[in-house]
């Protein structure tokens, strides 16, 4: 399909109809999630991000009559997935009218692909609602696969099913030492085939104790006989503007030791959070996860609804000497 387009840089007076393009795509997603949160001020927190996105970031908006159909733009990373520098588009950093919204990627890509790698960031990652099937298709056609899922529930009680002898308790700050090595585990967890993410090196104390006191943030653990099985913890802030409002919680955190996932133990922890997040308010629980997690990705399936994934393409750098 041919379309009379003008392909320009972004400005900010794109912004409220940027806005608008992500809102289209999000009430789109909201079809197959009916639970997913909205209100009116979700527009203008929208303009907001995407504002500073026009202002710091880099792409190129498609115009037609004056108006904006479509943009892409995203985020410099110094090093993303790896040492390469590269570009982050967000849940909010690109959009097109639904009916173009093919031909629009296809030809956006096109030109910011060109900029990007002309400055040497050879990693584009990008967000997409997780239900556009023919946009993902269209990603996944263009050389993108997949790396991270987002994924949300409603705060209700698990039917309770649980082992006598296995204690979860929410921790405070004294609790923080007996919970060492499960954060230890948990970051070499990461490092195994087949996920292979570098950890950074930190003393697991420091960084809990350091996390906890942080507004808002919350950690459960799980205790049998004064050994300590996993913890999950949550907090308000996470990695999509979805995550951002004020009736979601936001999992950042779970681990449970290999021999007591057949327990149910996991389950435990989850269920001990939704009973704190319906007492405090929170209708929403969201967790994002890497795709290639295997073991935590069949966790949160059975639990949670993907309502984005992120896609990663690696340009082979050589073609920049």
């Amino acid at each position: 399909m041919k379309l009379e387009i003008q392909f320009c840089q972004l400005n900010e007076k794109y912004v409220n109809a940027a806005a608008d393009l992500v809102m289209s795509a999000y009430m789109e997603e909201k079809t197959e999630i009916p639970f997913l949160p909205y209100e009116k001020e979700q527009l203008y927190f929208l303009r907001k991000l995407i504002k500073n996105l026009f202002d710091d970031g880099t792409g190129i908006a498609a115009v037609r009559d004056e108006e904006l159909i479509g943009f892409i733009a995203g985020f410099k990373v110094k090093e993303l997935f790896g040492k390469c520098k590269g570009i982050y588009s967000p849940l909010y950093g690109h959009g097109g009218e639904k009916e173009y919204r093919r031909v629009l990627y296809q030809e956006l890509y096109t030109r910011t692909a060109e900029i990007w790698v002309r400055n040497a960031c050879f990693t584009h990652a990008l967000t997409f609602f997780a239900h556009d099937t023919e946009t993902i298709d269209l990603w996944f056609r263009q050389g993108f696969g997949l790396r991270c899922v987002d994924s949300i529930c409603e705060s209700k009680r698990i039917p309770a099913n649980n082992p006598s002898d296995i204690i979860i308790r929410k921790v405070d700050v004294l609790d923080i030492p007996a919970l060492a090595d499960i954060h230890r585990q948990h970051n070499m967890y990461y490092e195994n085939s087949p996920v292979f993410m570098p950890r950074r090196n930190e003393d697991p104390v420091q960084y809990l104790t350091d996390w906890l006191k942080k507004d808002n943030h919350h950690l459960w653990a799980a205790y049998q006989g004064g050994k300590t099985l996993g913890y999950m913890r949550i907090q308000p802030e996470a990695e999509t503007f979805v995550s951002e409002h004020r009736d979601v919680m936001n999992i950042t955190g779970a681990y449970v030791l290999e021999s007591e996932r057949k327990a149910g133990t996991g389950t435990m922890l989850l269920g001990a959070v939704k009973e704190w997040l319906l007492q405090n308010g929170y209708t929403l629980c969201g967790v994002d996860f890497e795709s290639i997690n295997i073991t935590g990705g069949r966790f949160w399936n059975k639990h949670f609804v993907p309502y984005a994934y992120s896609m990663v393409r690696r340009i082979d750098e050589r073609i920049s000497i």
